[in-house]
């Protein structure tokens, strides 16, 4: 038996194989608390192939 590693959805939270996983990039308006300025942040994160949880995931991180 073959084991594939799982990848967790950052949107949704749900458990799949890598092979149904895609990466995404989220942009973000972040705060340096040292500056105490705003600036614009990325991250990439997994996400489901087959759902819009990156799309879902980048609307809520737009407030």
């Amino acid at each position: 038996m073959s084991e594939q590693t799982k990848a967790r959805c950052a949107y949704c939270h749900s458990e799949r194989p890598v092979s149904e996983m895609k990466q995404g990039k989220i942009i973000f308006q972040d705060y340096n608390y040292v500056t105490r300025k705003k600036f614009v942040n990325s991250k990439f994160n997994a996400y489901c192939n087959d759902k819009p949880c990156h799309s879902n995931d980048q609307m809520a991180h737009e407030g």
